[in-house]
């Protein structure tokens, strides 16, 4: 079992650089780190609204 969680986690972080680095190299705009946890904010919020309506 240690041996698939250990995979899993490999894959996860492999996933995690590669989007890091696309991300990195894309050249398109930056965001505005307000805007950014504006999102955050908005989603989480909703997130937590959802849960406590049992959706």
């Amino acid at each position: 079992m240690r041996r698939v969680f250990d995979r899993k986690k490999d894959e996860t972080y492999e996933i995690m650089r590669r989007k890091i680095h696309e991300a990195i190299e894309d050249p398109g705009s930056d965001i505005d780190a307000d805007v950014v946890f504006e999102r955050l904010e908005r989603r989480h919020a909703e997130r937590m609204k959802a849960d406590k309506s049992g959706g």
